[in-house]
């Protein structure tokens, strides 16, 4: 699964400079990738490498989604492609966007799908600690594994990963099935930890209480690589502390 990888400032600014009127092409694109985000389960399953080492950091994967739809089309008319929006440019639109559901959520405080809203769109623009101020408050509010689930994701990206994995613990202790909560908690395992033996755990629970679930395949071949790590020699097993 919140929460892609060292500890982050806070995405929270004194002062911020105002967004001009008229944007740029590419932040427009950005700015389409973070609404198209919201709504999507962050960080749904995170990815794996192909080696049989354990997995690169499952960067952000809301971070690359976003990075990829922002791209500028091939350009036209003999025009420049610019570059992609500054993590500056993005916090900007972000809060553009945020500043009418705040709006609702003064109205409302109680309202934990505006608050998983709002860390949402903070995730997509990779200003992950302002997300995890609102995933924090949607569990303080009202406790659910898909709350505790991206409240993990964004203390995973902050550099938290023993936080992101006791939010997946508590995750789990609501909903044991819980298939995001399962599959995240195995990549931490793997990736924080070194456990691969933890992650098979995990995913073998994942495939026993979750059969249809629409990802099943990409578990079963994470367990796989898991599988073939854990029969690795103890040394060149344990190698160096991912990166």
């Amino acid at each position: 699964m919140s929460d892609e990888n060292q500890p982050m400032k806070s995405g929270a600014s004194d002062e911020i400079q105002p967004v001009k009127a008229s944007w740029t092409s590419v932040q427009v694109y950005a700015m389409s990738a973070v609404c198209l985000l919201v709504g999507v389960t962050v960080g749904y399953l995170y990815r794996g490498s192909t080696s049989s080492q354990p997995p690169a950091a499952p960067a952000a994967v809301v971070q690359q989604e976003a990075q990829q739809q922002a791209q500028m089309p091939p350009a036209m008319n003999g025009e420049v492609p610019q570059r992609p929006p500054s993590p500056d440019q993005l916090k900007q639109m972000a809060d553009k966007k945020v500043a009418p559901l705040l709006e609702e959520l003064n109205k409302n405080p109680k309202d934990t799908d505006m608050m998983i809203k709002i860390g949402t769109f903070y995730m997509a623009a990779q200003q992950f600690p302002e997300a995890q101020k609102y995933f924090q408050r949607a569990v303080d509010t009202k406790p659910t594994p898909d709350a505790w689930t991206k409240l993990s994701n964004s203390q995973f990206y902050c550099g938290e990963g023993e936080k992101a994995l006791a939010s997946l613990s508590k995750a789990l202790a609501i909903d044991p099935k819980f298939a995001n909560a399962l599959y995240n908690q195995g990549m931490l395992k793997w990736r924080v930890q070194n456990d691969a033996k933890g992650a098979i755990a995990s995913w073998e629970k994942l495939v026993k209480t979750n059969p249809n679930h629409p990802q099943i395949e990409q578990v079963k071949e994470m367990i796989g690589r898991a599988k073939e790590h854990e029969k690795m020699p103890t040394k060149a097993a344990a190698g160096d502390p991912p990166n």
